[in-house]
This record gives structure tokens, C-alpha cells and sequence, in this order.
């Protein structure tokens, strides 16, 4: 990704309680290991089209920490490592692409932590981060309708997410950030 077209996203914490304290930081090569242990796991791919090999895994991971391809420079990507702040280890990662006035977002949790509010305080921090670095456009996450976890946080993320009119059912619900 050219340096001159991405704000600079610095590590940083979030305001938290003691339970939810977290630490934010882009994601990098050297996190490979770690991002394996907590997502490589069937439960995480459930709704994403399964778990796919180990090697198409690191490989995607590798993709996308890279930016977007020369086709595509028109877009940002922004991938985050989230670590519990007071222990260190990775939990999840969060992701934005911007392109267009817009910013799909998404995250992955290890599943050891789901339902403790990361991922919503994860979405609200990323949210956040990319106000204060200029974004003015839209936001959006796509969800699974048989996932009632992600759902869930969508429900209690920023702006009070609603489906579109467009969306159809049966298909993946897209929230509006």
C-alpha cells in the first residue's frame, strides 16, 4: 500500500474497564503465529465459507496485510491486531477497506473470548480511529443471517446499525455503520 495514500494508523488503547482493556496495533508479518493460534479454527469460519487450508490461510493473511493490488490502488486497507491489554495475547483482528466513500468493515475473535463485548468495542474503536484520520465516508459489515453472535454486535455497534431496505431475505444482512 503507498505510504502517501494511507493515513498513518498508530497502536494505541482504548478507554476501558479492567475486563475490556485492549490494545490495538497494525497487523504485521511478525503476528502471523499468534493470529493462526486464536482464528485457525472451525468455529471462527463457520459463516465465511469454512475453514480453509492452513496455507490459503497465511496466505490470505499475508494478501491482505500487503494492500491492495496494483489494480487497486484507488482502495486502503487497514488491519488491526487486538491483544488484551494487561496479558499481551492476541484475540482477534479487526479490518477496514476503504474505496469509494466507503469503508467495509470487519473482525475476527478467537472464539475463547466471544460474547465478552471485544468485538463491539474492537468496531467501535476502529470506527473511531478512522474518523480521527479523515474518513467521512460510510460504513459497513455484511453478516452471516444465521449468525446470531455478529449479529448481535452489528445491533450494538456505531450509529445503531439497521438493515438497508434493499436487503433480501435469506441473504447476508448488511449493516450500515
Amino acid at each position: 500500500m503507498p505510504q502517501s495514500a494511507t493515513p498513518t494508523l498508530m497502536p494505541t488503547h482504548m478507554p476501558c474497564s479492567p475486563r475490556h482493556c485492549l490494545h490495538y496495533s497494525p497487523l504485521c508479518v511478525g503476528d502471523t503465529e499468534e493470529v493462526i493460534a486464536a482464528l485457525y479454527q472451525p468455529q471462527v469460519f463457520e459463516f465465511i465459507g469454512g475453514l480453509p487450508s492452513r496455507e490459503d490461510f497465511i496466505l490470505d493473511l499475508h494478501t491482505s496485510m500487503a494492500g491492495p493490488p496494483p489494480e487497486r490502488l484507488d482502495e486502503q486497507w487497514h488491519h488491526f491486531a487486538v491483544r488484551l491489554a494487561n496479558t499481551g495475547p492476541l484475540i482477534g483482528r479487526l479490518e477496514a477497506t476503504l474505496h469509494n466513500g466507503l469503508a467495509e468493515v470487519g473482525c475476527l475473535y478467537s472464539p475463547s473470548v466471544w460474547g465478552q463485548g471485544y468485538a463491539t468495542q474492537g468496531l467501535h474503536w476502529l470506527h473511531t480511529r478512522l474518523r480521527e484520520h479523515g474518513f467521512r465516508g460510510n460504513s459497513w459489515a455484511a453478516v452471516h443471517p444465521h449468525n446470531v453472535l455478529s449479529s448481535a454486535v452489528m445491533q450494538c455497534t456505531p450509529a445503531a446499525l439497521r438493515l438497508p431496505s434493499s436487503a433480501q431475505p435469506g441473504t447476508a444482512p448488511a449493516f450500515d455503520l
